[in-house]
């Protein structure tokens, strides 16, 4: 009897070494385990995060930043919220926000990556009381205004002065969410450009291992996101390295049409462009050569060489869309012109290239010229052969 209690208590003590030794391994494989996040920047891969701030269960800000981690560049491309599309899963054309849903991000998504053309590979949704909070924690964010910002809240007026300012968490909330009569879209998208600039800014110039700690201990718990700690506290790590002052922004460019009793905006060229737009943000972001030669911003003239009225302003949204500086916008010396024709006028070949192979352009001349206007490096001239967006072979 005494023998079988030995052997009981020998096979317990057996099996308690067995199941600690598989939780030690287990534990020591978790700790190995290298994050998503980091993975694909040991990869050099091209990541891109969705940001969204969403008020009342709404998106009011989505921005797709994109980040190269091999050459450390990034953007922002700012997706509004009433973009039209055919919405699949209702089979008719409305806002992209209408199949939001807070407890299903990924369904958003789906409709912003059919778009974009690029699947988002993280996401990161913020309230908008949390987002006070955040910007709270960073000790505010500095942004530039241009001109004097005045928001009338209930009973309280807010005055934001021109010049850098820095927002706290309650009037960075402001600064978004304010409606000015006569304010462009455009005018909108940079405000939230500059915010989530801002906010990025911050954290590359904060970020510490202490300063990682108390934003996974207090700032992560209440975020909704597909990153696990691991997988964040990579991010922090990384947006320490971002170049954040040659950061590259985008918008949707398009047309407003009415829909049902809605104004929508409907991306040009059948949303084309808005894919070629983001393939060449990628292609840009991971190019050494571009980036190391300084040569993401060149101002374009374009001269429109025809009889049809604002072809050349039609074709200097395609450019912009592109990131490309137009410094202006005009009739060319006549209007008869048969080939489109590509001047560069600086002398950088591989740049002209680049800007001639997005309209297909093949006729390429070289005029330097020492005393010319510096504020135009290429000109280009619209002839009978464009037809609106590409040159016809």
């Amino acid at each position: 009897m005494k023998e079988n209690r030995r052997i009981d208590s020998s096979i317990i003590i057996l099996s308690l070494i067995f199941l600690i030794l598989i939780a030690l391994a287990v534990f020591i494989l978790f700790s190995m385990k290298i994050d998503d996040y980091k993975e694909m920047v040991n990869n050099n891969k091209l990541i891109s995060v969705a940001f969204i701030i969403e008020d009342k269960e709404a998106p009011v800000v989505t921005e797709l930043f994109y980040y190269h981690p091999e050459t450390r560049k990034g953007a922002l491309l700012n997706l509004p919220e009433d973009t039209g599309s055919i919405i699949q899963s209702l089979n008719r054309v409305d806002r992209i926000d209408v199949v939001y849903d807070a407890h299903n991000i990924p369904e958003y998504l789906k409709q912003v990556s059919l778009l974009t053309g690029i699947n988002s590979d993280f996401h990161i949704v913020v309230s908008a009381d949390e987002l006070v909070r955040i910007v709270d924690y960073l000790e505010g964010v500095e942004i530039f205004l241009s001109n004097p910002v005045v928001v009338q809240n209930d009973d309280e007026l807010v005055l934001l002065p021109s010049g850098s300012v820095t927002l706290d968490g309650d009037k960075a909330l402001e600064y978004l969410q304010y409606e000015k009569d006569g304010e462009s879209t455009s005018d909108k998208i940079r405000r939230e450009h500059e915010l989530i600039m801002g906010i990025l800014r911050k954290v590359n110039q904060m970020y510490s291992p202490v300063f990682a700690d108390n934003l996974m201990t207090y700032i992560f718990p209440e975020l909704v996101t597909d990153m696990d700690q691991k997988s964040f506290d990579s991010f922090l790590s990384e947006l320490s390295s971002l170049e954040v002052d040659r950061m590259v922004f985008q918008e949707v460019l398009g047309t407003r049409r009415r829909v049902d009793n809605q104004i929508l905006l409907f991306p040009h060229y059948d949303g084309k462009l808005l894919k070629e737009t983001v393939k060449q943000m990628e292609d840009s972001l991971s190019d050494f050569d571009i980036l190391k030669d300084e040569k993401l911003v060149v101002s374009i003239e374009i001269q429109n060489g025809t009889t049809r009225n604002g072809l050349a302003g039609r074709t200097a949204e395609i450019f912009k869309s592109y990131g490309y500086q137009i410094s202006s916008i005009k009739n060319a010396d006549n209007t008869k012109y048969e080939d489109t024709v590509i001047l560069d006028k600086k002398g950088d070949p591989a740049s002209v290239q680049r800007v001639a192979n997005l309209i297909k352009c093949t006729k390429i001349h070289t005029e330097i010229d020492r005393n010319r206007d510096e504020t135009v490096d290429i000109i280009v001239i619209l002839g009978k052969d464009f037809d609106g967006r590409y040159v016809k072979q």
